[in-house]
């Protein structure tokens, strides 16, 4: 199985959709795309992912399939609104300035600043989310990898979605805890990750083939 992980253009956040400049990058992420063999394509159901996707899809005789888990992931105060505290990236800019370090492997979760923040139920709802997507598909998770079943069917696949939600997808398929990812591993507008899984196997963990692939951005 190859799965492609693909974040949306520079977006108007107001508005969920795209800018000018970030219509010009889902075009030129189109360019690029457009002779990779997908056998199934999804989308968030936020716009600016929705309206990425979509410009890709001119060169794509398939039907894309909306899933609601695949919008971007929440943070914020349990008692409050979503968003409604700062986002892991500028707590980890803040973390960096005044203690010189992040939360350290699954600490992130105890952390005084985090444990009451509704972004670690969200990432683990989203993890299970997705390792529900992943059995559909036959392969079944088992510790740091997964069981290849006979429903396997060794697709290519492509996720239009965000730069949180690969995050919390891509540090769990690579068992990097989520924290660090999000910290060190950056994820620019229509940056492209791909994992694969081989299926020729019994059992088999998920490998990186390339992230955060954004050289079709010649002028962006």
């Amino acid at each position: 199985m190859d799965i492609y992980f693909i974040r949306h253009g520079d977006p108007n956040y107001e508005d969920d959709c795209l800018t000018a400049k970030g219509q010009k990058q889902a075009d030129l992420l189109a360019e690029r795309v457009k002779n990779l063999k997908f056998d199934e394509v999804y989308f968030s159901p936020q716009g600016r992912a929705t309206q990425t996707g979509q410009t890709c899809m001119k060169y794509f005789d398939i039907k894309p399939v909306t899933k609601e888990w695949m919008r971007e992931l929440e943070w914020g105060d349990l008692s409050g609104n979503a968003y409604s505290t700062a986002s892991p990236w500028a707590l980890t800019d803040e973390f960096l300035k005044t203690r010189h370090s992040y939360p350290a492997g699954e600490s992130w979760k105890d952390d005084p600043i985090v444990k009451n923040d509704r972004i670690i139920g969200d990432v683990e709802r989203r993890i299970k989310c997705f390792d529900e997507f992943m059995a559909e598909h036959g392969l079944i998770r088992e510790g740091q990898g997964y069981l290849i079943t006979k429903d396997a069917k060794n697709q290519s696949i492509a996720i239009f979605c965000h730069g949180g939600l690969s995050s919390a997808l891509l540090s769990h398929l690579l068992n990097i805890p989520f924290w660090q990812y999000a910290a060190q591993f950056h994820i620019e507008m229509t940056g492209i990750n791909k994992i694969t899984i081989d299926e020729s196997v019994e059992y088999s963990i998920a490998r990186a083939d390339f992230l955060n692939s954004y050289n079709h951005l010649t002028d962006c």
